[in-house]
């Protein structure tokens, strides 16, 4: 099997109105969609499309009806690019105790060589809306003896009140071994706003991991929903400026994309 848990921490760090930081520990699940269903068969404590402690539905990502490999080849086949048969893996959080809230996904796209071919960035605001960015053609970086892939994409779905629209991001995505990191820069207007960092550790996933990890921080996926309050509060009282959603408009574009 190559699914396996990555265990670290997710942090974030804002140079402007206010600095404002902030770091917790995460746990994600690397998931080939190519064993899902055997998956499920080895694990008891794993389920897909159906309630364990953890559970990965289809209903969580893409336009929510199933089918998720081969919407995500569609997508990269209308850039021109063709898999042949690569794996895609996912990076995301899977529901635990029936719950599950992921501020964004990552579909890792591999050719048949195992070169990493592009990246879908699948973004969710609390609002209920969800943006997909393909990333491909990615500009290839040394660092620390890894060839790190970065792509950059203009913003184009209102995620925090707290930041504008009128931004772009700066992926970097290290090689994915015995260690995960991804890195996020957003930038208003050519200027940094504020880094993102996901980092971890390889786990097996099995029943032992599964049962331990739940037992550590049995509400992890109920702990992102409140923590994005919890900063959305500490923003508030900084000052930082509060931006209203703009409108219906950014959401039914963001819904055709999603759909189309």
């Amino acid at each position: 099997m190559k699914s396996c848990l990555f265990r670290g921490e997710l942090a974030h760090h804002r140079v402007r109105p206010a600095r404002h930081e902030f770091r917790y520990s995460a746990a994600y699940f690397w998931l080939d969609l190519d064993e899902l269903e055997a998956l499920e068969r080895r694990l008891r404590l794993f389920g897909v499309n159906r309630r364990r402690l953890f559970s990965f539905y289809e209903a969580d990502h893409l336009d929510g009806r199933g089918g998720i490999r081969g919407k995500i080849e569609g997508r990269l086949a209308a850039r021109g690019i063709d898999l042949r048969g690569g794996a895609i893996f996912l990076l995301t959080q899977c529901r635990l105790l029936g719950y599950v809230f992921n501020p964004v996904s990552f579909y890792y796209a591999y050719d048949v060589a195992g070169a990493l071919r592009a990246v879908v960035a699948e973004v969710n605001n609390t609002f209920g809306e969800r943006h997909l960015y393909v990333l491909a053609d990615a500009e290839r970086v040394n660092s620390e003896d890894r060839e790190t892939a970065v792509f950059t994409a203009a913003k184009r779905l209102h995620v925090s009140p707290f930041l504008s629209t009128d931004a772009d991001y700066e992926f970097r995505f290290a090689p994915v071994g015995e260690r995960l990191s991804v890195f996020i820069r957003e930038r208003e207007r050519g200027a940094p706003m504020l880094d993102a960092h996901l980092w971890g550790k390889r786990r097996p996933l099995d029943d032992r991991a599964l049962a331990a990890l739940a037992l550590r921080d049995p509400l992890s996926t109920l702990k992102v929903t409140a923590a994005i309050h919890w900063q959305a509060l500490r923003l508030w009282r900084k000052r930082v400026p509060f931006r209203a959603h703009p409108g219906r408009a950014t959401s039914a574009s963001a819904s055709q994309e999603v759909r189309s």
